[in-house]
């Protein structure tokens, strides 16, 4: 089945019709018709409303974009000519710093040096942040040009509604023909327009090279023009756009426009070009506008609403009054303290803004208040008789869009847009376009307005998206967010008005930064530090008092209601990206988790299938800079709600249960929204594919999911804003982003996600292997930030091994270095002391002077000569390199180079794990070994081979054991940052050591044909073997206890026992309690008296019946053994370095793999002596070991190596080489597991090689001469 190519391109479909259309059809029945159909969608959509807010109005936030831009650059650009009249200046670009700092004759930097310089840096993340905070010498306004206004608003052919138009190119001294209304340019136009385009030509630079590419590219009037015009401001925009309504009319003509711009055609770099696509399109008259620079002295006006007058000769005129802000000075205004947002940085400002006392009713304010009252010109052809169309005009709406959004509303606008596209008339323009390819970007502006309208609001973004019939999602917390509709709502939508989509819910985002009312961020004393930014050249600096943080106001918004916004913009991200194949994606997230964009390799060319890995097009959408902006944003709003509920916490304003005592995170209510929501939308994403029956292969990725897209996502914003430390601040948004990666790889099974797709290498390349662990062992708590190993599910598992074992390393060979300082000493003092003194001397310093841990056990009795030689050493000699010395008392020669320790181990720990000990018991079927209950032996043996555990994980050595997960989640629990704060319930957590309970406990829970009383007959017990006695606990007599509380296992009748120890799960005895005989009534129930009856197991109580049985099987019936085993595994390794394992890693660190395959393990072997990879004897060697089963193999491995285990880091770190030992020969082949080689005789046939190899790994044990 072939992935969904997108929406095709209509261009290519519709063109024919349109033809016909145009050719067939007469302009005016054809704009009558068109009109119809507009209003026809209308009417279809309902809910149609009035824009009465200017910030509600996509042109508006439009042209507001672009003057903050303009004065961005305007700021730059007179720094960097003319400096600023601060003697001290230190900001890098003030021409003012750069003179004071150079030591050599200063050349002042050119025009175009500082058009190039400005454009660059008003185009950062934080384009504030390098501008000059003092008072500039020449005023920014001060480089405007006088009457070269660009604005123009026109009516639609298709709607008859008002849209501003943006006539973006200069003016040139060649003028437009009259259209059809007859009006042609005046002379004292004529004569503007000259005046403007030699004001540009001026500020052209002397052309030296006519390929220089800066010059080509900063020096034309195109861009000189961009930032020396005049744009009028929302308000104004606004006004004209309400003003030009009129009743459509299809006889009427549309009107000539009175701007400078629209009258005559464009001279870009020398060239005439067309202001208009389309001769037909006429934009009407607008506001008069006037040079911002001279209306710094405009009276101050209280701030009235906009009046409509209209005149006798039919002339209306609405009149906008303002209150002008405080005076600026050089595009400056006084000094404010700028909000800080949570993660110590400024949101992305909006623009240089004076001081007001009130927060602006609209967009834009602070540009409109240096307008006078705004008179509009009446339209041309308008009469008196125009008074009854103004009066049927009444209640109809001026600008109309609609008032929510659902996934209906989006199909039917999508398909308004991309059925009829090519009827849209080609003049029309937005006043901000970011594609130049307008014909592949076409939109009407019903559909912009109404999309922009919705999605930029919050509230109104709450209000949409609502299905009220979504049974699917019933079990989700966001019930009415239809998920699956909502993936195809978006999809597609760039394709027809670009970034608008984006752009409106990156406004929308604004409302997640809302503190709660009990927080203050402004005054909390905390955030003081972070107010402070560095300046370019790295040293502090104030915010400069020009720039205005983003706008917190507004109600704090419920969990319930941020997850909606959330949702939704995940969609919107996600639906942008191709679908692709599953193993486009397994590639793609490969190279993508390395940093790189694109990959090194030759492209694809056999396309006989009529399909193309789409990597260009899920590259080109994953680096979208609008799509990356919203997410960006969105990632930071989330890491602010992080913040605000940890607070909120901290204030104890709400309750938490942090998993890790030490360091209290809360674990954020919203995201556990999220997560639930997202593994509903991909539980019926699985559903939908089983369905479909397809044939492709999603085990190793699950392809394009709302999920895996999202996580894409997240991968871009770290590789982009990572600032490569290890020190991550908790809530900006890489440390927002990283945190979402952590629960999401804790719910990856819930959210269909595979281990491997959250690996970053990317990380590692930039970390110190060397210095970042020992630092990350002395890293304090911080409360707002935390160190990347603390999420080791970013890094490959051969990665955490290398950083784990540095630390032990690095332990070791400090304590190493103690040891021959020490040596060192004694051999300085050798000369000047007596015998008798060092002979105590000696004695009390024993673990001083020894290099190594040495323990010389014999084989016959390993177990008990460990123990005893264990017993009682100081915890520092257990820190030192470990030496094995066994069988050198029974004839055994052996030299330790790790092949003596990893034999060490093999046997101590067989013998040690045997059930006839009564210590440990064995799975029949899965073979897992586990802890024996109600063991009658003391807990300090248990500690003991923890300490065994601990030696071997310390000296690196893979250990022949075979435990279950719950033991190594024992081993990090508690207080660990990968564990939750609940002990885990479900039965996938028993299922490898106990397949067959688990697999009995499924079937109970999902029984449905009457009560599993009825069927199952099961008492609330939990029941084990001991020496053969069975024993049923009643589990819910001990949860309640005596007092209502949980009692400790078993009870203490005599009260011989002492006080139980609170622990995070439960109390426990002490270690050195008594234990009553297997035979007592202790062990099953907390009374000596029978109260009442067991109860039965039923529908009602089965799911915490299994809950309760998970907690007694592994936990509560072995917590003494396990505690105590837990305490000899920390013996040598320190609790923090565990971090970077969770039970699953930390179980393939302990145990490696017991599957050995020969492919793998063939390039990881070396030849010597002769042999190499295709001699005759290799070939056959090779032939035969790939016939045998795995027990042969971890035999043949374990004859090399001494170990049947593959470590966790893979065959390339062990040594495994064949080394030939003469001709043919009737000797066994034999090893040197020291140094890993295998000495093979060259044998004269593969039969015999076979035979002897066979005889040699069946019959190995032991050391000595051969």
């Amino acid at each position: 089945m072939a992935p969904s190519r997108g929406v095709p391109d209509p261009q290519r479909t519709f063109r024919s019709v349109s033809d016909s259309i145009s050719n067939s059809i007469a302009p005016g029945q054809l704009r009558a018709r068109l009109q119809q159909r507009s209003g026809a969608t209308k009417c279809d959509l309902g809910h149609v409303v009035d824009v009465q807010d200017a910030s509600r109005l996509i042109e508006c936030s439009q042209i507001q974009r672009q003057m903050r831009f303009q004065h961005l650059v305007r700021c730059y650009i007179s720094q960097i000519l003319y400096g600023c009249n601060t003697t001290y200046c230190t900001t890098p670009t003030c021409l003012s710093c750069n003179k004071r700092f150079v030591s050599r004759p200063f050349r002042a930097p050119t025009q175009l040096t500082a058009r190039a310089l400005a454009h660059f840096l008003a185009s950062q993340d934080n384009p504030h942040t390098g501008l000059c905070p003092h008072q500039l010498k020449v005023a920014p306004d001060s480089l405007e040009i006088d009457s070269a206004c660009n604005i123009g608003i026109r009516q639609d052919g298709v709607t008859g509604y008002p849209v501003a138009q943006s006539l973006s190119q200069p003016p040139a001294g060649r003028h437009k023909r009259p259209g059809k209304s007859g009006l042609a340019p005046d002379k004292h136009q004529i004569n503007e327009v000259d005046r403007v385009f030699k004001a540009v030509q001026e500020r052209i630079q002397a052309r030296k090279d006519t390929k220089s590419l800066g010059q080509n590219l900063f020096d034309t009037v195109t861009i000189i023009y961009s930032y020396s015009k005049q744009i009028p401001s929302p308000l104004s925009v606004f006004a004209s756009l309400r003003s030009s309504h009129t009743p459509s009319n299809t006889d009427c003509e549309p009107i000539a426009v009175a701007s400078l711009s629209a009258e005559f055609a464009a001279k870009a770099n020398g060239h005439a070009t067309s202001t208009n696509v389309n001769e037909l399109a006429k934009p009407i008259e607008t506001a008069a506008q006037h040079s911002r620079r001279n209306l710094h002295a405009s009276h101050k006006l209280n701030s009235t609403p906009m009046t409509l007058e209209v005149l006798s000769n039919g002339q209306r005129i609405h009149k906008v009054r303002h209150t002008l802000a405080e005076p600026v000075i050089n595009g400056h205004s006084p000094k404010i303290q700028p909000r800080t947002s949570p993660d110590g940085t400024l949101e992305s400002p909006s623009t240089r803004s004076t001081n007001m006392k009130k927060k602006p009713t609209s967009l834009g304010a602070h540009s409109a208040t240096k307008l006078g009252p705004v008179a509009l010109a009446p339209p041309m052809g308008l009469n008196k008789n125009n008074d009854v169309n103004l009066a049927n005009e009444i209640g109809k709406p001026a600008l109309p869009v609609v008032s929510h959004l659902n996934c209906d509303i989006m199909d039917q606008l999508k398909v308004e847009v991309y059925q009829h596209r090519n009827e849209q008339p080609p003049g029309f323009d937005f006043v901000v376009d970011y594609d130049p390819n307008r014909r592949f970007r076409p939109a009407k502006p019903f559909v912009n307005r109404s999309l922009f309208f919705a999605l930029s609001d919050p509230e109104t973004l709450l209000q949409s998206f609502r299905d009220t019939d979504n049974k699917a999602y019933i079990n989700s917390p966001l019930p009415h967010l239809n998920s699956t509709r909502l993936t195809h709502a978006f999809r597609s939508w760039n394709q027809h008005n670009g970034a608008l989509i984006f752009d409106s819910l990156w406004i929308a985002v604004e409302a997640l930064f809302r503190p709660p009312s009990e927080i203050d961020v402004q005054k909390s004393p905390r955030l003081k530090p972070s107010r402070k930014r560095a300046t370019m050249n790295g040293s502090p600096e104030a915010t400069p008092p020009t720039e205005k943080p983003e706008s917190t106001s507004g109600r704090y918004l419920n969990d319930e209601e941020a997850a909606h916004i959330v949702m939704i913009c995940i969609h919107a991200l996600s639906s942008l990206v191709p679908v692709g194949w599953p193993h486009t994606w397994v590639q793609l997230r490969k190279f993508r988790s390395w940093g790189i964009i694109l990959p090194d390799a030759p492209p694809h060319t056999d396309f006989t299938d009529g399909f193309a890995d789409p990597w260009l097009s899920i590259i080109d959408e994953l680096e979208y800079e609008p799509a990356l902006r919203l997410a960006d944003r969105l990632v930071r709003g989330i890491g602010a709600r992080m913040c605000f509920e940890q607070i909120l916490a901290t204030l104890g304003h709400r309750e938490h249960h942090p998993s890790d005592l030490d360091h209290p995170v809360v674990d954020s209510h919203m995201m556990e929204m999220l997560v639930k929501h997202l593994g509903e939308v991909e539980r019926l994403a699985l559903v939908g594919r089983s369905k479909l029956k397809s044939i492709l292969d999603y085990s190793e990725d699950p392809g394009w999911t709302v999920t895996a897209t999202f996580m894409e996502w997240l991968r871009t914003i770290i590789i982009k804003k990572w600032d490569g430390k290890a020190d991550v601040n908790r809530w900006n948004s890489v440390g927002a982003a990283i945190t979402l990666l952590n629960k999401f790889h804790a719910n990856r099974n819930l959210l269909n996600l595979r281990t491997h797709m959250f690996y970053m290498p990317y990380l590692n390349e930039r970390l110190d292997p060397v210095n970042e662990p020992a630092e990350f062992l002395n890293r304090d708590y911080h409360p707002n930030s935390f160190h990347l190993f603390q999420c080791p599910c970013l890094f490959p598992p051969d990665y955490l091994v290398a950083y784990f074992r540095t630390i032990n390393f690095t332990e070791m060979f400090k304590h190493y270095e103690r040891t021959e300082r020490a040596v060192q000493l004694q051999r300085g003092l050798d000369p000047f002391l007596r015998e008798p003194y060092w002979w105590q001397i000696r004695s009390r310093l024993k673990v001083t002077f020894s290099d190594y841990l040495v323990l010389d056990v014999k084989r016959e009795s390993v177990l008990r000569d460990t123990l005893d030689q264990l017993w009682g050493q100081e915890k520092r000699m257990f820190l030192k390199p470990l030496k094995v010395k066994m069988g050198m008392q029974e004839g055994e020669v052996g030299l330790d180079q790790g092949g003596v320790t990893s034999e060490f181990f093999r046997v101590v720990l067989n013998e040690a794990f045997s059930p006839d000990n009564g210590m440990f018991t064995i799975d029949p079927q899965s073979r897992m070994t586990w802890f024996q209950p109600a063991s009658l032996e003391p807990d300090w043996k248990y500690e003991m081979l923890g300490i065994l555990f601990s030696l071997a994980v310390y000296n690196g050595i893979t250990l022949p054991v075979t435990f279950p997960l719950a033991l190594y989640h024992g081993l990090l629990s508690p207080n660990h940052p990968c564990l939750g704060p609940n002990y885990p319930n479900k039965t996938d957590f028993i299922r490898d050591g106990w397949p067959t309970l688990a697999k009995s406990f499924d079937e109970m829970l999902a029984w449905k044909d009457g009560d599993v009383g009825d069927i199952f007959m099961r008492s609330y017990n939990f029941s084990f073997e001991a020496f053969g006695q069975r024993r049923d606990v009643d589990m819910q007599a001990f949860d309640k206890g005596l007092t209502g509380e949980p009692a400790a296992w078993p009870a203490d009748y005599e009260g011989e026992f002492g006080s139980p120890i609170p622990g995070s799960f439960g109390p426990t005895w002490p270690s050195n309690a008594k234990r009553p005989p297997l035979s007592s009534a202790a062990w099953e129930r907390p009374f000596e008296v029978i109260e009442e009856e067991t109860p039965m197991v039923t529908n009602t109580n089965r799911e915490q019946f299994v809950s309760d049985y998970i907690f007694w099987l592994t936990f509560k019936s072995v917590a003494s053994q396990l505690l105590a085993f837990r305490n000899g595994f920390r013996a040598c390794l320190s609790p923090k370095s565990l971090y970077l394992f969770d039970p699953i890693s930390l179980k393939a660190l302990v145990e490696g793999s017991q599957v050995i395959s020969i492919t793998a393990l063939k390039p990881a072997v070396r030849y010597e002596e002769g042999y190499k990879a295709r001699h005759p004897t290799i070939i056959d060697f090779w032939s035969i070991v790939e016939d045998y089963g795995q027990e042969d193999r971890r035999k043949l491995l374990e004859f090399v190596t001494a170990s049947e285990r593959v470590p966790v880091t893979g065959f390339e770190s062990m040594n495994f080489v064949i080394v030939r030992n003469g001709g043919d020969s009737e000797m066994l082949p034999t090893s040197s597991t020291c140094f890993g080689k295998l000495m093979l005789p060259q044998y004269k046939d593969k039969e015999k090689l076979r035979k002897k190899l066979g005889l040699a790994i069946q019959n190995s044990k032991g050391f000595g001469i051969v």
